[in-house]
């Protein structure tokens, strides 16, 4: 089970696409004052950044991967929590 993606900044947001397990779709945008995941075909989740957070532009991508790893992981617990 992986989470492979490509993470982009170019020309706006800074964007994440690429597959949980191989197979199912997955796209994450950094909107500035928010950050939203999508997985599959029904699952999203949008949290806020923290008070003082930079802007997308400024922002470490180590702080990107961190919220991309966080949204797998609240997919996946809801996940088991469903099954």
């Amino acid at each position: 089970m992986a989470l492979e993606f490509d993470i982009t900044t170019r020309n706006g947001p800074v964007e994440a696409r690429g597959t949980v397990d191989g197979v199912v779709p997955f796209h994450f945008e950094d909107h500035g004052d928010h950050w939203t995941a999508r997985i599959g075909g029904h699952w999203q989740h949008t949290e806020a950044h923290s008070a003082g957070s930079r802007a997308p532009d400024a922002r470490p991508l180590a702080d990107t991967r961190r919220n991309i790893y966080r949204a797998l992981a609240l997919f996946r617990s809801q996940a088991k929590r469903l099954a």
